[in-house]
């Protein structure tokens, strides 16, 4: 009966992400900058509560809530990176993590597990993926750097996730916490469980209350580790901003956060009636990860390359069928798969105009289909539209000197 269980609560939750699209939530970016170069710097990796479900903007979510809560506790401005989406569980979080300089943070904070708790991942599964992300990123803090694991919130305090299914992860919740505390105490690293919220004098439990007491909570016991991690609050270089290898990217992917391009929409919209799937994206491959231009409301920002789908598209730099993933040996063991619920994929490879390939016009549907049930030529003419649009976003390269320069 728990395979079972478990079963019918994962398809519930991969469809649950589809019509949580309609569902409030912030537009603007969960990054936050005091502008202050003696700011503490703490990456967040996290999903659920960090997400920010209830609310219009991050400011009022957890990560706003945590970086003004750490700044009064400690007398400093916080400058405060988050990674992670509603997509990511423990198994796949040391992907999202990806290739980041952990040495460059004061604080690296985990506040993963909501769908875990919602979608009832043994506890074994989550001690394993706990003790690779706990492995790796120990041995990647700078030597006085800190880490903090956070435990699973109540799930019911998220309107998002109420209701039966909140309750049946309940239980499992309380599992996943016990475990993660045993482990964390392994790797020496703090552990703060989350217990329940406060209501107000009414009894309601507002979204951003829960934000506001969960920020002010993790803050508690982020300040101490923060201030032993970085005694003197002294200047340092800034961050350094993202390396963008295609130069229209990072107007795309800045565009996407506002919903993206018309065109883009309009061709997602157009090949999701035609082809008769829930999901037809643009996506483009920077370093180790693959951003999405459009459908954001439903897809995260981005994902890890090496879980992603169009990473063979882009390396075959030719069309690609997938009939049936889940019968798919290059996805036997792809956590990202078993989350989306996507079971056919379709993707035709985008070009900048140097002939380089920047990512795919990809299509995604829940049930597995014949490879020859999509037209390549349909696909193809889709996505030299997409490919069109995005060149639109190309920054033109200095010219190179035709020949050598004389000074009279």
């Amino acid at each position: 009966m728990s395979s079972i269980l478990r079963a019918a609560l994962r398809a519930w939750y991969a469809f649950r992400l589809l019509e949580l699209r309609k569902h409030r939530r912030p537009q603007d970016s969960a990054v936050t900058r005091s502008g202050d170069p003696r700011a503490d710097r703490v990456l967040l990796l996290g999903n659920g509560f960090t997400h920010g479900w209830g609310v219009d903007s991050h400011r009022s979510a957890l990560t706003g809530r945590l970086a003004d809560a750490l700044g009064d506790r400690t007398g400093r401005s916080c400058d405060l990176d988050v990674v992670g989406a509603e997509s990511m569980n423990m198994r796949s979080s040391l992907a999202w993590v990806g290739d980041r300089d952990l040495a460059a943070f004061d604080a690296f904070v985990i506040s993963v597990g909501l769908n875990d708790a919602l979608r009832r991942t043994p506890v074994e599964e989550w001690e394993r993926g706990l003790r690779d992300l706990l492995s790796s990123v120990v041995a990647r803090l700078r030597p006085k750097g800190s880490a903090l694991v956070v435990g699973i919130p109540p799930v019911d305090a998220l309107p998002a996730f109420d209701g039966l299914a909140a309750r049946i992860a309940a239980r499992h919740r309380t599992r996943i916490n016990a475990a993660t505390a045993r482990v964390a105490a392994e790797y020496r690293v703090s552990y703060l469980d989350i217990g329940e919220f406060s209501k107000d004098r009414r009894g309601r439990l507002t979204a951003a209350a829960v934000y506001t007491q969960l920020g002010a909570r993790i803050a508690n016991e982020l300040a101490p580790l923060v201030i032993a991690s970085r005694p003197e609050d002294d200047e340092r270089a800034p961050q350094a901003d993202p390396i963008w290898q295609w130069s229209g990217t990072e107007e795309v992917v800045t565009l996407a956060t506002q919903g993206g391009s018309k065109v883009l929409r309009r061709l997602a919209e157009t090949a999701q009636k035609v082809f008769k799937v829930e999901l037809a994206v643009v996506s483009l491959v920077n370093g180790d990860r693959l951003y999405y231009a459009n459908n954001t409301d439903v897809m995260p920002e981005s994902v890890p390359l090496d879980l992603s789908f169009c990473q063979y598209t882009v390396a075959s730099g030719s069309p690609v069928i997938i009939p049936n993933v889940s019968a798919d040996a290059r996805f036997a063991d792809n956590p990202l798969t078993e989350l989306s619920y996507i079971n056919f994929y379709a993707g035709y490879p985008l070009h900048a105009s140097d002939g380089t390939v920047i990512g795919s016009f990809c299509l995604q549907g829940s049930r597995s289909r014949p490879g020859e049930s999509v037209s390549l030529e349909a696909l193809r003419g889709m996505a030299l539209q997409a490919e069109a649009e995005l060149r639109r976003y190309e920054k033109a390269q200095p010219a190179a000197p035709v020949g050598p320069a004389y000074t009279l």
